[in-house]
């Protein structure tokens, strides 16, 4: 295990979706069996406080340890489980660790977990739950349908907390904290990525029709900041022909190739390239389950994240080993040991960042929603697998909610054991200076 550490943050992103299968991809990645680590000598929930991750402010939670025993916080949990139980398992061993480890100064956290279905009725209908049950926070795993929730939220004063943006409207909602980078972040991280390789010709392949979206328009514009030439084609999604989108654009010259894809459909793009002979660069979003469906035709693509997983533990600097180490020693003690390497750690790592957020609410003052959005905007919290929060900074024009704005640059490598591991490739950079962000 590598303890290089490397300067700068980053993501993967948190990206809005059209569909259940592209976000699920561009947003994290998919659950992926390979376990590239050693899990800790110690199955011991641990809950330290981790150190910054990119050299910005430092300033912790306040000191109120202990001042809150006997107390109870309740916390709202929404999962769309019939997709992916993983984002809700991952939130519910970080809560069980804190718990274990005193809790937020003492308090226990009590879930009250609601399992949406991916239609904006049933966010809606957890809303409404979350409201009967006076929750302190909304806290979204994956909801696909979430933006029809956000004004219910927004009513009832109760702040809407996710990892990764599941819809347009939270982006730029005041009363939502998205925790990790704004989706406009993996909108940028393959083009920065063709540019800095002097390709300047891009195909954009997806199976979802967002044509006339502000995603098409966004893809259109960053394309034309960094002088890039894309040619999008949309899929029929009932019945996707990735042979011939990528023989269409081997035949117009097109030096690389990526899309609005989620885990299928980087199994469709990456085989296709293969198929064709396309031996331009090949960026397979934040996808994982490529890596096993298909191996050998995954060494040399690249992909993205925005936070440290265990694909890319090797990478990792030291202080966030130390953390993967816990989270696999906290899943396996759990019986998740099949989750570790897919989406559960994007939950866990929230809910120990909310851990720092909630622990840092004046122990005078009742932990509810005033008192948590107050508390979320005041400085900067450090991040677990990833960069530093800054949740009161607008860090994206476009994506004002997100409380980072990186994202990392991985390549896939065969190991010398034959595993398949995210070499960096570009570190963690804020990279929205390029498109008028601050």
């Amino acid at each position: 295990m590598s303890s290089k550490k490397h300067i700068g943050v980053l993501h993967m992103r948190g990206i809005a979706i059209l569909s259940a299968a592209v976000l699920l991809g561009v947003a994290c990645g998919g659950d992926n069996g390979s376990d590239t680590s050693a899990p800790a000598e110690s199955a011991a929930p641990s809950t330290d406080a981790p150190e910054t991750t990119d050299g910005s402010d430092t300033s912790g939670p306040a000191e109120n340890v202990g001042n809150r025993d006997g107390q109870t916080i309740k916390v709202g949990v929404v999962n769309n489980d019939s997709l992916l139980p993983a984002f809700r398992i991952g939130a519910e061993v970080a809560i069980d660790a804190i718990n274990a480890n005193g809790g937020i100064n003492g308090a226990q956290i009590e879930v009250v977990s609601c399992a949406a279905d991916a239609s904006p009725e049933g966010s809606i209908n957890c809303a409404n739950q979350m409201i009967e049950e006076n929750v302190a926070i909304a806290y979204t795993a994956l909801d696909l349908g979430s933006d029809a929730a956000i004004p219910i939220y927004d009513e009832a004063g109760i702040p809407y907390i996710t990892t990764n943006g599941w819809g347009t409207v939270q982006e730029s909602n005041e009363n939502s904290f998205i925790l990790h980078a704004a989706s406009s972040a993996s909108f940028l991280g393959p083009l920065k990525t063709f540019k800095d390789l002097g390709l300047t010709k891009v195909g954009y392949v997806t199976d979802v029709n967002f044509a006339g979206t502000p995603y098409e328009t966004k893809l259109k514009n960053y394309a034309e900041i960094l002088g890039l030439e894309v040619t999008p084609i949309y899929l029929d999604a009932a019945s996707p022909d990735w042979t011939s989108a990528v023989a269409n654009f081997k035949s117009q010259g097109i030096e690389a190739i990526t899309g609005f894809l989620g885990e299928i459909q980087c199994i469709g793009l990456v085989s296709a390239t293969t198929a064709v002979g396309f031996e331009g660069a090949v960026f397979a979003s934040s996808c994982n389950l490529y890596l096993d469906v298909v191996p050998d035709l995954a060494v040399g693509t690249y992909n993205q994240a925005d936070i440290w997983t265990t694909l890319a533990y090797d990478e990792a600097p030291a202080e966030v080993q130390a953390r993967l180490d816990d989270y696999i020693a906290n899943m396996t003690a759990g019986g998740h040991e099949a989750l570790i390497s897919g989406f559960a750690h994007v939950s866990y790592g929230g809910w120990m960042e909310l851990r720092e957020i909630l622990s840092a609410i004046p122990n005078d003052q009742e932990v509810n929603g005033e008192s948590v959005k107050a508390t979320i905007v005041s400085q900067v919290f450090p991040g677990y697998f990833g960069p530093d929060l800054q949740c009161g900074k607008a860090l994206w024009a476009d994506s004002p909610s997100a409380c980072h704005a990186s994202i990392a640059v991985f390549q896939i490598e065969k190991a010398a054991d034959g595993r398949l591991i995210r070499k960096l490739y570009s570190d963690f950079a804020d990279n929205s200076a390029l498109v008028g962000g601050e």
